[in-house]
């Protein structure tokens, strides 16, 4: 489970989680940089305070020590021009103090306790400066130690006797102090003014996200129209915005596919429920005549059954149209062979039953010119479907085409990789604004004269799907001195992956 402060991060903002971490690393950054150069400062000033010892003190070690009791090394030295905290001693062979000499008098630093130097410690020290506090104690000094020197002690080349070359670590330690205070003092002030031009600068970077959250607020209640501001650049908020917006096409697309595609269902249901209601009408309506005994003559009963069995046709006619769509509309593969599209032609012409009206069917080329019996223009395609939407598409020109009339099969290639069908009748001819509406479901320009003519308002609709499987076109246009002509382009290969 997540710990509480694992829950108590997750509450925390994105700009302060970033500015808090940016800060932290900036601190410590500053600390270690700060630590550094206290180590760095440090070693140098005590380096240079070395330098100076122990070159006074070899200078010392080499003369006799009663000229530095006579003044005369000291004339010879300078001594007065010395750092006042300058400090010489001259110890005797057992350790005590002969003499002492300052370069300014009046110093309020504690002398060392230097009973503990003897000329055996000024051997096996060899002139290496090292610290000594007031009461004599040997050790590396801190920074907050007070009353400490750092002392060299040497013997006199030729007596027995130790000179010490000391200086109080006051003031290196106090420089110290001070640039520790100021380093820290300037140290915060950095900090903050970081922090504060982190925590603006983050705020300005996501003011972009606050786009994104109020652009999705819109979306989630519904308007699909928002977009975001398409940035310039390659930058991470530019392609995100890029990113989202495409997303935001392709959904209110979906969105909108899903709202037509449920009209689309909700119209289709109810066409199919009305076209179903009608034939079951009727044939419960005679049905309950003849039941009642109201149909007492033959011929009654004839013309009853008759129109019974009308009605049961054109509605196993209706059935069998919706399982067709409903087999299309489930994205079957298509199972294509090379078919000769003339010979299937010839095919639909010859099993056509002129009927009552007479109406002849030709086969023509795309020139409107006749075609020999030996020509051939093969595809990939279902034969099966194929021939369906020849005889759906010649069954609907039937309809409008008058008796003893004519109706043309042309066929033929403007490329080699698509062939074209045409079916051509001279009829009424559909308005331009029609067009795109003949081949949806159940649509009618004229309902009651389709009943008439029997059809069902889905034949079209299975050209359409079966043309569209066949990854084909489908166009409807004017024929020349009246009629419509409907135009078949497919494919004469498929490419299958």
């Amino acid at each position: 489970m997540q710990s509480r402060l694992g829950k108590a991060w997750d509450l925390v903002s994105l700009r302060s989680k970033l500015t808090g971490l940016s800060v932290a690393l900036i601190g410590l950054l500053l600390m270690v940089s700060s630590l550094g150069t206290v180590t760095l400062l440090r070693a140098y000033l005590q380096q240079n305070t070395d330098n100076l010892l122990t070159s006074t003190a070899t200078i010392l070690a080499q003369e006799n020590p009663g000229l530095i009791e006579t003044k005369i090394l000291a004339k010879r030295l300078n001594l007065p021009r010395l750092p006042s905290d300058y400090m010489i001693t001259v110890l005797d062979a057992r350790g005590e103090t002969v003499y002492r000499i300052m370069a300014t008098e009046g110093s309020d630093q504690a002398f060392p306790n230097l009973s503990a130097l003897s000329v055996q410690v000024a051997a096996v020290t060899g002139g290496i400066p090292f610290d000594l506090d007031k009461t004599g104690a040997l050790g590396e000094v801190t920074i907050d130690e007070k009353d400490s020197w750092r002392v060299v002690a040497k013997p006199f080349r030729n007596f027995a006797a130790t000179v010490v070359v000391a200086l109080p670590n006051s003031s290196n330690l106090e420089l110290l102090r001070q640039y520790r205070a100021i380093g820290g003092g300037f140290g915060f002030l950095l900090l903050a003014l970081s922090g504060l031009s982190i925590w603006l600068t983050i705020a300005q970077a996501l003011r972009p996200l606050r786009e994104v959250e109020r652009t999705a607020q819109l979306v989630s209640s519904g308007d699909l129209s928002q977009r975001l501001f398409e940035r310039p650049g390659n930058t991470e908020i530019a392609r995100l915005n890029r990113s989202l917006n495409s997303m935001l096409d392709s959904l209110e697309e979906s969105v909108s596919t899903r709202n037509q595609t449920l009209a689309q269902m909700r119209r289709f249901v109810a066409d199919a429920s009305h076209e179903l209601r009608t034939p079951l009408v009727s044939v419960r309506g005679y049905a309950e005549l003849y039941r009642q005994g109201a149909l007492s003559k033959k011929s009654d009963v004839q013309e009853a059954m008759s129109r019974i069995e009308s009605e049961a046709i054109r509605m196993s006619s209706l059935v069998e149209s919706l399982l067709t769509l409903a087999r299309l509309d489930e994205n079957q593969k298509l199972e294509a062979t090379s078919t000769d599209l003339a010979k299937l032609v010839r095919e639909v012409i010859a099993q056509d039953a002129p009927g009552k009206q007479k109406i002849t069917l030709t086969m023509l080329s795309l020139s409107r010119a006749k075609i020999p019996s030996d020509y051939k223009l093969t595809a990939e395609v279902n034969e099966g479907q194929i021939r369906q939407v020849l005889v759906n598409l010649v069954e609907n020109a039937k309809r409008f085409t008058k008796p003893r009339g004519e109706i043309e099969i042309s066929l033929g290639q403007k490329t080699d990789d698509e062939v074209i069908l045409e079916v051509i009748d001279h009829g009424e001819g559909i308005p331009k604004q029609l067009r795109d509406k003949v081949f949806e479901r159940f649509y009618r320009a004229d309902n009651s004269r389709n009943r008439e003519t029997g059809g069902t308002g889905l034949g079209l609709a299975i050209v359409k799907e079966i043309v569209k499987l066949h990854k084909g076109r489908i166009e409807v246009k004017e024929t020349p001195g009246g009629g419509a002509t409907f135009r078949v382009k497919l494919p004469t290969q498929h490419n299958w992956v």
